[in-house]
């Protein structure tokens, strides 16, 4: 586009310029700007070709609707959702940021489109989200020529100032200060109202009502909603109804054809009433006027003050609207009433303002002061500098860093894909060991200092288990300990939090070493299952996941299906008396279906093994423990013999004698 705009420039020395205008159908008054202007340019002496587009539109088609739509049924449906959607884009940058991507991601290539198509000199943006998407542009050199946005709200000019913007045209000089802390130092300049030249005309305020074929005599208030008419325009209407000095009410209800309906129909009895729908009589409405209501604030009070008309807000306090018309209010630019008593109060008083002697209307700024929005526009500075190449790569190249770290760290700290996981890498977690003894694995889980108590309680009443202790690396002391009681000690990884599964692999090398198991071992998986990151590490370093048939705490009610030889059990202990007991009922609870309780490697050392995961037949490379691990684990070495102790229950429990 840079290439074509300096073959343009060459080719036309002394032809027009040519500006585009990219406005939007989101309310009445940013369309307004945009044909005010071109208005003005074209009623200049410079020679330009102004063209209007609708910007939003050229942003593709899921913007629009979106934009549009959403905005529309916001503020006649549910006016409250829009003053949390404000507040949130105000107060909360990342929500902030996250809109501005979404608009520049969805609209940014097709708005450079249109651009191309009409390769303009200089562009001017009247609504700020395509002003958004254009400082976008602009700032990554896509667009290379000026460009201008024109503000006409006081406040709340997140999305109205952009630092990708050469020229800012603001309406109110209160609001130079906001732009230039956003867009930096020089980015503004104050203009005379974008209106159209008819309000500038001086007009006698009898002779317009007697066009309009209004009476005469008497006061006159006109109440608007905005082009979309939205707001309480019937509280407004029926407040005005009981204030006798009121000759007619004209009531705009825009381009919301059901409003116009309903007002007809509820004042269909009261002759001071006139509705009107969309009408382009504003000049003669606001001149006949003694006081204008309106809703939505914007371009229309700029209309009302070149007219010389007082304005009372009223009608639709959310989002943008309550933020500036309370900056005008307290500009003393307008009155805001809160409901209809303040109302009925407000435009009172603006009817006295206007009898001769009193005081005088509400100080309104004059549009015959300062410079030209065409002046402006076409001497429109490159002042923006766009981002070098250097800059927009590494950007891109950070942005996609950080997107494969962070949906790397999500899907490895998750488990809702370990299932998949498992399959791509051939993990089958341990549920059942196919074995020909009548014993059930079972492995107690337990907090690590109350594990030697514990283990001391149950061997004194015949039962040995395997114990995980938190995924912690368990002592000489403690190893020695438990297999003199006949237990063993199983690895465990932690459950995963977020980066915290990359030690899984350390932590069950740690846990293997202390245990003196090589190569291939079986660890404890933890009660929320396994991350994908914890099943990959846990691979790596040659170890399979158990999982167990069945999880429950040992206080739990006792479990109706049944279990079978060669199930393994995990059980949750507290280390209390009360837990301990549980387990005593488990225990006794598998006595009674003729099963044993033994420890893990009991099971997968017997003859004919082999470990099988949700009931299948595992083939002959499950993991085993080694020679090493036999030593400490706790099972009976050569010459040991299994027999059938009674616990003080009655159930039949695995024990060992010599």
């Amino acid at each position: 586009m840079r290439r074509r705009n300096r073959k343009r420039d060459s080719r036309r020395v002394s032809g027009p310029s040519r500006v585009l205008i990219l406005s939007a159908d989101v309310g009445e008054g940013h369309a307004a700007a945009a044909r005010a202007l071109a208005q003005q340019i074209n009623a200049s002496p410079e020679h330009a070709e102004v063209t209007i587009i609708d910007g939003l539109a050229a942003m593709g088609p899921f913007l629009r609707p979106v934009v549009e739509d959403g905005y529309r049924v916001q503020l006649r449906f549910f006016p409250w959702t829009y003053t949390v959607v404000y507040w949130l884009l105000e107060h909360v940058l990342p929500i902030r940021m996250l809109v501005r991507r979404l608009l520049c991601m969805l609209g940014a290539r097709p708005l450079a489109r249109a651009i191309a198509e009409h390769d303009p000199d200089v562009i001017v943006s009247t609504y700020p989200a395509v002003t958004v998407v254009l400082a976008h542009l602009r700032r990554r050199r896509v667009v290379d020529c000026p460009t201008v946005a024109t503000i006409t709200d006081l406040t709340g000019l997140f999305f109205w100032a952009q630092p990708g913007i050469d020229t800012h045209l603001v309406m109110y000089g209160e609001s130079m200060s906001s732009v230039e802390r956003i867009a930096g130092a020089g980015s503004v300049q104050l203009v005379r109202p974008l209106i159209s030249a008819e309000f500038l005309e001086p007009r006698c305020p009898t002779d317009a009502r007697r066009a309009l074929g209004l009476p005469e005599q008497g006061r006159m208030v006109v109440v608007s909603g905005g082009g979309w008419g939205v707001g309480d325009i019937a509280g407004a209407v029926g407040e005005f109804t009981r204030v006798a000095e009121v000759s007619s009410i004209v009531c705009l209800a825009g381009r919301n054809e059901q409003l116009a309906a309903k007002l007809r129909s509820a004042f269909t009895d009261e002759p001071r009433v006139h509705i009107y729908g969309f009408t382009d009589m504003m000049p003669d409405l606001l001149a006949a006027a003694d006081v204008l209501v309106h809703s939505t604030g914007g371009v229309t009070c700029l209309e009302a003050k070149a007219a010389g008309t007082p304005v009372v807000s009223y009608g639709l306090p959310v989002g943008h609207a309550r933020l500036n018309t309370r900056a005008m209010a307290a500009l003393d630019l307008l009155r805001l009433a809160n409901d209809t008593d303040e109302l009925r109060q407000h435009v009172q008083a603006s009817f006295l303002a206007e009898e001769p002697g009193d005081e005088e209307p509400l100080a309104l700024p004059s549009p015959e002061q300062g410079p030209t929005a065409v002046d402006a526009v076409l001497a429109a500075p490159r002042r923006v500098r766009p981002i070098p190449m250097w800059q927009l790569r590494l950007a891109a190249v950070a942005t996609w860093v950080a997107l494969l770290v962070g949906v790397g760290s999500w899907l490895m700290s998750t488990d809702e894909v370990t299932v998949v996981a498992a399959k791509l890498l051939q993990v089958h977690p341990l549920v059942h060991v196919e074995t020909n003894r009548p014993d059930v694995a079972l492995i107690v889980h337990a907090p690590s200092g109350a594990i030697p108590a514990i283990a001391a309680q149950l061997a004194g009443r015949g039962i040995h288990v395997t114990f995980a202790d938190d995924a912690g690396v368990p002592s000489r002391q403690r190893i020695e300990e438990l297999r003199a009681l006949g237990d063993e000690l199983v690895p465990e990884v932690p459950g995963s939090t977020l980066l915290r599964w990359e030690r899984t692999r350390g932590v069950l090398r740690k846990q293997a070493r202390a245990l003196g198991l090589h190569h291939r071992f079986y660890y404890l998986q933890p009660p929320g299952g396994l991350s994908v990151g914890q099943l990959v590490l846990g691979r790596t370093a040659g170890a399979t996941p158990v999982r167990g048939q069945l999880r429950l705490s040992a206080t739990a009610p006792l479990p109706q299906r049944p279990m079978r030889a060669g199930d393994v059990l995990v059980v949750e202990l507290d280390g209390s008396s009360a837990s301990v007991a549980g387990l005593e009922r488990i225990v006794s609870w598998l006595a009674s279906d003729r099963l044993g309780a033994a420890p893990l490697t009991w099971l997968t050392r017997s003859p004919s093994i082999s470990a099988s995961s949700n009931g299948e037949r595992a083939s002959s490379a499950a993991p085993v423990t080694s020679a090493s691990s036999e030593a400490i684990s706790g099972a009976p070495p050569s010459g040991v013999a299994l027999k059938r102790s009674p616990s003080r229950s009655g159930a039949s429990t695995t024990g060992i004698t010599v």
